[in-house]
């Protein structure tokens, strides 16, 4: 029963969307803490690169993501780049694997 709840809990994405946002914090690369919003279903990391290189990032990210197994079902979650300067609109934005 406890390797049940095991596989459940690796494949929640509330919970793998927080663990892709502390991949992302502990990089330090980035210019604000990782954000995860299950309502939007995304996780939103802020920093200051030329669109081109974060595309670039984003699909890093997913990358990394895909290589640890972590899945989002049941809704498209994506992970979302900003720059600080840029407002609210995504400068890149990347699916996460089903």
């Amino acid at each position: 029963m406890v390797i049940a709840n095991s596989v459940m809990a690796a494949d929640d994405p509330v919970t793998n969307a927080y663990r892709v946002c502390k991949m992302i914090d502990n990089t330090g690369l980035f210019t604000a803490p990782c954000q995860v919003s299950s309502r939007k279903y995304t996780v939103t990391a802020t920093i200051d690169l030329p669109t081109a290189d974060a595309r670039k990032a984003c699909t890093q990210i997913v990358g990394v993501v895909s290589s640890k197994g972590f899945h989002f079902l049941n809704a498209e979650w994506t992970v979302q780049i900003k720059s600080p300067t840029g407002g609210d609109k995504p400068v890149a934005s990347c699916r996460l694997p089903k």
